[in-house]
């Protein structure tokens, strides 16, 4: 009985394979340029190629031309996370504006850099725009990705796992970010000639908003002066005359084109507090914290098992603390509070950093932790440390960690033992071995890394510490053998 219960309850908590709601849509297309393409990839292969990028279960609006729909369906099948929409080449609004053109750029492969493709080519932010306004997936954010992209991966898993966590992360709110090869102003002389890799066409992302900035800009200038050339070309002349301003990166034609920089990432804080530590040090711990995070929600009990009924210090109700920090009342839990508490109010698209409300984090902690970030996982510090004088588990909130929004929902559902309150990292830690979520380093191993302020190299020690009651390892072996597990050095077995 009790084996099944467990085994009910690790069901329970897996993860769904795609959010219903994401904060980046994706949008490709694969239209039929009615001519010869024998002598680049086959439909065939393309499509193979789609289907690993439809599983990696972002959201992608597709247009498709209706002649390639059995094949489609045959090689991809019908999933939730993609929607088809049909269209043709004729039915754009690029086609309608470029067909009359003639002039072709003198430096081209003739068989593949047709008329026709490169009136497709220029139609990626036209494809974007009508996926904004369709709007079958609402998003924030859109991201263009070619068709084939997978074609140009050498690690394709690792990057698969980046891809759907960039889907489902909540981005700078501004932002239009394209990758490319060349510094600006290279070969801009011949940009009317030959193919220019100041951008390199597979994939840019933006905020909505940007990319009608973009829209709008290339309705007013395609074609006006000069003949058909590369999107990657045009683009690049719409960033010498300021048409458009966009965050280039350096990468190229492989895993580093959809390599965002991480400070894009949109991050929280999550901690609680106690009535000794929340008028200074809870205050100090959210000062450090203001700086480097979008929100810092603070979950506290009416009256708390340990110190019964307290007062709300007035500089919550101060700025910027009134509109950058929530005080957000819940059930005590105790320590496990911080992860629990803000679950129903924080975004559910973004990177939550939990943390202890006893101490100061360093000015580039969160700038630094958002670089090791390359897939759904948690982001523990110090870990190399933990690993060594750990008491059981790998999670460490005092060090701070990172945890996407969508791996924490299912604490809600995870039994919280009484023990667990003593010992809230290891019942944390168990969570994330029952819910299959990895545990990865952040790289930051030195506390002066981590913290602002140090006592005697070491973390502070505030107020009132559990520390102090000296039980740690009965709680431990209590919570392990109330959620059947054992830990087995840094590693966690059920029994």
């Amino acid at each position: 009985m009790e084996a099944a219960r467990r085994g009910q309850l690790s069901e329970r908590l897996k993860l769904p394979k795609y959010l219903e709601v994401m904060p980046v849509t994706f949008v490709s297309a694969f239209i039929d340029l009615k001519e010869d393409r024998s002598k680049d990839k086959s439909p065939e292969r393309c499509m193979s190629l789609f289907r690993q990028l439809a599983e990696s279960n972002i959201n992608i609006h597709l247009f498709l031309s209706p002649s390639f729909q059995a094949m489609f369906e045959a090689v991809c099948g019908t999933r939730p996370n993609v929607h088809v929409e049909y269209i043709e080449l004729a039915e754009l609004t690029t086609y309608k504006e470029m067909e009359g053109i003639q002039m072709m750029p003198p430096v081209r492969t003739a068989h593949h850099d047709t008329k026709n493709f490169l009136i497709l080519m220029n139609s990626k932010i036209e494809f974007i725009k009508r996926a904004i306004d369709a709007a079958h997936f609402p998003a924030s954010h859109h991201a263009w990705i070619d068709f084939s992209i997978f074609h140009v991966f050498r690690r394709p898993v690792e990057t698969r796992a980046y891809i759907e966590m960039l889907g489902a992360s909540r981005l700078a709110p501004s932002c239009l970010i394209m990758p490319g090869c060349w510094q600006k102003g290279y070969g801009l002389d011949r940009v009317f000639i030959a193919v220019n890799w100041r951008f390199c066409g597979g994939f840019f992302i933006g905020d909505n908003q940007s990319l009608q900035g973009m829209y709008d800009a290339t309705r007013n200038l395609l074609c006006k002066g000069h003949g058909l050339i590369w999107e990657v070309n045009f683009w690049a002349y719409m960033e010498s005359i300021g048409a458009i301003q966009p965050r280039w990166i350096h990468s190229d034609h492989n895993d580093s084109i959809v390599q965002i920089p991480r400070e894009y990432l949109q991050v929280v804080a999550s901690l609680t507090t106690i009535p000794p530590r929340i008028a200074v040090e809870c205050r100090l711990a959210i000062d450090s914290l203001l700086p480097q995070v979008e929100h810092v929600y603070v979950s506290v009990a009416e009256a708390y098992k340990r110190f019964g009924e307290w007062e709300v210090p007035a500089y919550f109700s101060e700025e910027p603390y009134a509109s950058r920090v929530t005080l957000h009342k819940t059930e005590d839990k105790g320590p496990a509070t911080k992860y629990l508490g803000a679950l129903g109010i924080m975004p559910a698209d973004a990177w939550v950093f939990v943390c202890d409300d006893d101490q100061e984090y360093h000015p580039a902690l969160l700038q630094r932790m958002k670089r090791s970030v390359n897939s759904l996982a948690v982001y523990q510090n110090h870990y190399e440390h933990i690993k060594i004088k750990t008491s059981g588990g790998l999670i460490h909130g005092y060090v701070g960690l990172l945890a996407h929004m969508s791996q924490l929902k299912g604490l809600t559902e995870f039994p919280l033992p009484e023990c667990a309150y003593f010992v809230d990292d290891q019942w944390m830690s168990i969570y994330c071995f029952k819910a299959g979520i990895p545990i990865l380093p952040t790289g930051l191993e030195m506390y002066h890394d981590i913290y602002a302020v140090l006592h005697n190299a070491h973390e502070k020690i505030g107020a009132a510490s559990l520390a102090g009651l000296k039980n740690r390892d009965e709680k431990v072996a209590e919570l392990a053998e109330e959620l059947g597990v054992k830990f087995q050095g840094i590693g966690i077995a059920n029994i």
